[in-house]
């Protein structure tokens, strides 16, 4: 099976469904992460003092980093302005994606619930793009976008979150033995260790949130009613 994950930033891929695409990689899959910016208008901790040329230099690096760790073999990095996609033509973004999708040929597309999880616009504009894209395919791909539940982000009150509803699951994938490589994956990125301080801490309450992530199926319409727990 081919995976290919899509998102706005560098670390969506890591504090998004990390533990999905590291247990896939790791059990022989070919993945890929496509990111649509190079995340220069970071403002947490350290991001702050940097210049944008010199926040994106290092993010693409951890960028790298992360994906190493996961054990993706095929990485792609654009340059979008960083906070401003919805202002990109939407034809524009949609190509970009359509580009990755007949590159990679992937069985499998992974992104951020239409909500983007934080409700950050870039989120929100590149999920509706992949929908977008997938609308105009005739390719036999799934694609699932990727939440997490209510008592997950209540577990971490200090932000602000948009769940994805219980009913939306249809998806339910464990990832509680590749944990390690999400959480060394979301260490390779630096300039967001404030994102990683507000997980839920001691260790072992982040391994309870995080051993499952949830994925809605949107295209094609599935099948089966009862939730899922692989992809295949």
């Amino acid at each position: 099976m081919k995976l290919l994950a899509i998102f706005a930033h560098p670390d969506d891929e890591s504090f998004g469904p990390a533990g999905t695409i590291a247990r896939h990689a790791y059990s022989g899959h070919q993945v890929g992460i496509v990111t649509l910016t190079r995340g220069e208008a970071g403002s947490l901790g350290i991001s702050s003092q940097l210049s944008a040329d010199e926040l994106a230099r290092r993010r693409i690096g951890e960028l790298h980093c992360a994906a190493r760790t996961l054990g993706v073999n095929y990485l792609k990095i654009f340059d979008l302005p960083d906070k401003k996609l919805s202002g990109v033509a939407n034809q524009r973004g949609i190509n970009l994606i359509q580009s990755q999708i007949d590159s990679f040929k992937p069985d499998v597309l992974l992104t951020f619930h239409e909500q983007g999880i934080s409700g950050h616009p870039d989120h929100q504009t590149v999920s509706r793009w992949v929908v977008e894209a997938m609308k105009n395919s005739q390719e036999n791909i799934k694609l699932l976008l990727y939440g997490i539940l209510p008592e997950q982000a209540a577990q971490i009150p200090q932000r602000k979150f948009f769940p994805m509803q219980p009913s939306e699951v249809t998806h339910r994938i464990s990832v509680k033995d590749y944990l390690k490589f999400k959480i060394e994956a979301i260490q390779c990125h630096v300039t967001q260790e404030e994102l990683w301080k507000a997980m839920p801490q001691p260790m072992e309450k982040f391994i309870h949130f995080a051993q499952w992530e949830y994925f809605k199926q949107v295209w094609p319409t599935p099948a089966k009613k009862e939730v899922q727990y692989e992809f295949e």
